[in-house]
């Protein structure tokens, strides 16, 4: 589904985010009703639901909803995802077999669903930019360490960003329309997250949204937004898939400026000799 839909803000003509950002605001009520139905809620026609559900990625508005249905029953609070995932394993091996299973086929089916110009797109618009911040709270620290880590080391003038309320809020404070900003979260989203990206997008900055959930607030902000799957059979998220889209995106860099970064590494690798044991 990732593959098709596009949900960004700013490829949306303006009856189409007011459709948007209702369903964002409704989910579940709007799950349950007709294009007649959100047509007149919104004062518009059902065709112009329908067409903004084909618009965005679905071959209808059938479609959209059956989409809505399942992100709403992917929404659950730890306490009932302990419960549903209770009797899950028998022993020791069926964690191994359950947990690698789900993985692989999270794995298969992002690689089955991805979108090369949007991976392009992603790129050039990192190698483009001023500066690259990357921000990732909860969960979402150790994905955002690991792109941040290697892009410097890629020679990407890059800053990782993992505090919330006002700190995150003075990172960004000096952020320009050349900047780009790397943003992976998950839901349930923080209030933080959503307002910072209001904040990027009241900047013109790029940002490019890692998340599992496309109708959100911070994907209508959004240029450009990977879906990619992090349920498993475990009570705790798997984030295989963001870590081999952080592959992706290291090696397509490393691939368009090897030449640079072997120079640099050469100059500087005697410096940094001294720091590894014989």
């Amino acid at each position: 589904m990732e593959k098709i839909i596009n949900l960004s803000n700013r490829s949306l003509t303006k009856g189409e985010k007011k459709i948007a950002e209702y369903i964002i605001s409704n989910p579940e009520k709007v799950s349950d009703m007709s294009a007649l139905d959100l047509g007149k809620a919104l004062n518009t026609s059902d065709a112009s639901v329908v067409r903004f559900s084909k618009n965005v990625g679905f071959k209808g508005f059938s479609d959209l909803k059956t989409y809505l249905k399942i992100q709403i029953n992917s929404f659950k609070k730890p306490q009932n995802k302990i419960l549903e995932k209770w009797n899950n394993f028998q022993n020791e091996s069926d964690i191994i077999d359950k947990i690698v299973k789900s993985d692989l086929k999270n794995i298969e089916s992002f690689l089955f669903q991805i979108n090369t110009e949007k991976i392009e797109e992603t790129i050039s618009t990192i190698l483009s930019s001023r500066k690259v911040f990357v921000i990732g709270m909860g969960c979402s620290r150790g994905v955002a360490q690991f792109i941040s880590w290697h892009m410097k080391r890629i020679g990407v003038d890059v800053e990782l960003l993992q505090e919330s309320g006002i700190g995150l809020l003075e990172s960004l404070v000096h952020l320009k329309d050349s900047d780009t900003v790397l943003f992976f979260t998950f839901p349930r989203y923080l209030t933080d997250e959503v307002q910072i990206s209001k904040l990027i997008k009241k900047r013109e900055a790029k940002l490019i949204l890692v998340t599992s959930e496309l109708f959100s607030d911070i994907s209508m902000n959004s240029d450009i937004v990977f879906k990619v799957p992090v349920d498993n059979d475990s009570f705790f998220n798997s984030y295989m898939v963001p870590m081999e889209l952080c592959n992706i995106i290291l090696t397509s860099i490393y691939e368009r400026n090897k030449d640079r970064i072997y120079k640099e590494l050469e100059e500087t690798s005697s410096f940094k000799d001294y720091l590894y044991l014989e």
